[in-house]
């Protein structure tokens, strides 16, 4: 295994091909309900629509998709197309966060109810490089999330520059993300009803290695070992972080994997719960824009073995 961010030809092979329904598919996630059950939810820029089947651990059985419009929610902003929908992550409840780039703000929905339960206005205040990159309308912005157990969200800016940022309520305190410190699996995101507006509460910029092993940022996960993965488009690359402090400063990469080849731009990463992971292609067709990578890189580790006293 690779350490230090030191290439040992780590390399992941596709193993299973699969068509989402969804043209041009940016965003996926798995959703981890409380009875255990789990399903892979992908979404796409292109349309406001959501797509998803239940996953098993059997990989070779068939796909049954089911999708469903988003656009109609009561409460949704989101436009039928070109949503710029570029992100989604789930909690425990079955909702989904829904990340727009343009413009910068989240929607968090529950299907089942048919409503948007949240709204989320993204700002970066100030003048720092950052800020002025954030508000540029052709600028690049949130490209991937995931929620955070104090109620923060951790967005992954794309390029220019990449960066990893946490958002919250005015005047609340960074959390950061360490491993094993994300939402627990089955637990609700903790947040009101209504419509917010979440300021960067901290900003972390990649170190010379991250920056000169991921060209971009296109999306980050928790692996299923409590870790924080990076996607990269352009280095057609996945990434181990390490911890992101309280605060902000610089994200350093642990471990690191090449992507096989691929038809299509890599844009979403999720994983199986044996820590194998699943990239969603940006494509023009809904065909080939999902595969299946081996081996497991995020495996579940045993809990350390106690000794009596």
């Amino acid at each position: 295994m690779a350490r230090n961010g030191k290439s040992h030809d780590n390399r992941l092979e596709v193993c299973r091909v699969v068509d989402v329904p969804l043209r041009e598919t940016s965003g996926i996630c798995v959703l981890r309900s409380r009875n255990g059950r789990r399903s892979l939810v992908a979404v796409g820029d292109s349309v406001s629509k959501v797509a998803w089947f239940a996953l098993s651990r059997d990989d070779s059985r068939p796909i049954r998709w089911r999708k469903q419009s988003i656009a109609n929610l009561r409460g949704s902003m989101l436009p039928k197309h070109d949503a710029q929908i570029e992100a989604v992550c789930a909690d425990g409840l079955g909702r989904m966060l829904l990340l727009q780039e343009t413009p910068p703000r989240a929607e968090l929905v529950d299907t089942k109810a048919s409503k948007v339960v949240a709204s989320f206005d993204l700002v970066v205040e100030g003048r720092s490089k950052i800020a002025r990159a954030w508000s540029d309308p052709k600028g690049s912005r949130g490209e991937g999330v995931v929620f955070l157990p104090s109620g923060n969200l951790l967005v992954v800016k794309e390029k220019k520059p990449a960066a990893f940022i946490e958002f919250g309520p005015p005047h609340s305190r960074s959390r950061g993300l360490v491993r094993g410190g994300a939402l627990a699996e089955g637990r609700s995101w903790p947040v009101r009803k209504g419509h917010h507006r979440f300021v960067a509460l901290a900003v972390w910029l990649p170190d010379k290695k991250l920056a000169k092993t991921c060209a971009d940022f296109s999306d980050l996960e928790i692996g299923p070992d409590g870790c924080v993965y990076l996607l990269s488009d352009k280095s057609s690359t996945i990434v181990r972080l390490d911890d992101l402090p309280a605060g902000g400063g610089t994200a350093a990469l642990l471990d690191c994997w090449r992507l096989g080849d691929l038809e299509g731009k890599p844009e979403g990463l999720a994983f199986t719960a044996q820590g194998r992971a699943i990239v969603a292609l940006d494509t023009r067709k809904a065909r080939r824009n999902l595969v299946l990578l081996e081996p497991a890189i995020a495996h579940r580790r045993p809990p350390a073995m106690q000794m009596d006293s």
